[in-house]
């Protein structure tokens, strides 16, 4: 049985599996891969600066001739600039754990904001990448930019009336992501948003969240969606850049290892359970709005990343991490979804 729906075709790739485009791990060497395998990959490349993103799509490049895309952060209510907001002193409810980070390197991404948006999105399209994801929202000028310059747009979406917007804007694929997927989610779960997206737009649908296997790319495909959005599995890689640490904690959280929290970015977030977390809990009302919240915890939260602190720091990670139990080469893993989806389809 042969794996293929008519996004392959519109898109030019062997398997209707995608690497989702996750911030800092995704990059050249997953993205790469995964499109090398008959897939898609795609750069995480919300806070890479232009020439950054330029390096990354070369690296790509270099790696396979494949079509690939870059997923950006482009949410509608981000500012043009950040510096007309005081931000307040460090929570001290988090205070005793800034020594546990002291010594420790990070460097804090840059700012997400409009003007780099902006400029992100004129890197991608100057080096013509095939596709443009993007996420938390989707201006009309982007989908404007990227048909001009003949790249498709894939936008994510957590509800019916989303995709609805989207797809009358123009977005030319719609990736329904359930709340059980790692970063920024919404509140309705995979199985409930995919059947209910597909019936609400005439443009292909990609489902998200909750899908490691392929039984779980099968059941998408039952619910009518053209292939499977993926990104915990694939964070469990060889060619991901996640941390070891990042990794290895995949391994050994069950499905209850994960919470959404606003902590981090000031928007709800699925994340790796723990101290940092759980230390909200009741200052919720204090909590910025992006990208303020993640400058206020960044003394903590960069060099406790930067050093795999697990145990504190940012790590947005699926509920389907309970099923992972091994760290492959990402061509061993989308080998292994299109024979499972084939095999689950046949039965």
């Amino acid at each position: 049985m042969r794996l293929r729906t008519r996004i392959c075709d519109r898109l030019g790739i062997e398997h209707p599996i995608f690497a989702a485009g996750m911030g800092g791990v995704t990059l050249a060497p997953l993205a790469g891969a995964v499109s090398a395998a008959g897939g898609m990959g795609v750069l995480g490349a919300t806070f890479l600066t232009p020439e950054g993103l330029r390096e990354e799509i070369a690296a790509v490049r270099r790696i396979t001739d494949r079509p690939f895309g870059v997923d950006l952060l482009v949410p509608t209510d981000i500012p043009a600039e950040v510096g007309a907001r005081a931000i307040p002193r460090f929570p001290s409810f988090l205070a005793d754990l800034l020594p546990e980070v002291e010594g420790l390197r990070g460097n804090p991404p840059p700012p997400l904001t409009l003007d780099l948006a902006r400029a992100q999105v004129e890197a991608a399209l100057g080096e013509r990448v095939p596709v443009l994801v993007s996420g938390l929202g989707t201006p009309e000028w982007l989908v404007r930019e990227a048909h001009r310059a003949g790249t498709i747009v894939m936008s994510l979406v957590g509800t019916v009336r989303q995709a609805r917007r989207l797809a009358d804007m123009g977005v030319d694929v719609i990736i329904a992501q359930g709340a059980e997927a790692g970063g920024h989610v919404g509140a309705v779960t995979t199985f409930v948003l995919v059947p209910q997206v597909v019936d609400a737009v005439s443009v292909p649908v990609l489902a998200a969240g909750g899908i490691a296997d392929g039984r779980g790319v099968a059941a998408a495909l039952m619910l009518g969606a053209e292939g499977a959005w993926i990104g915990t599995r694939f964070l469990a890689t060889v060619e991901s850049s996640a941390h070891e640490a990042h990794k290895k904690r995949i391994l050994e959280v069950t499905e209850e290892g994960t919470v959404v929290s606003r902590s981090y970015t000031g928007k709800p977030s699925r994340v790796l359970k723990n101290r940092f977390t759980e230390r909200w809990k009741g200052h919720e009302a204090e909590i910025l709005p992006m990208p303020w919240q993640r400058i206020w915890v960044e003394p903590l939260v960069a060099p406790a990343k930067a050093a795999g602190r697990v145990d504190i720091a940012n790590f947005p990670t699926g509920q389907v991490a309970g099923g992972i139990t091994d760290i492959p080469h990402a061509a061993e893993v989308v080998a292994r979804l299109v024979e499972e989806t084939q095999a689950a389809l046949s039965r």
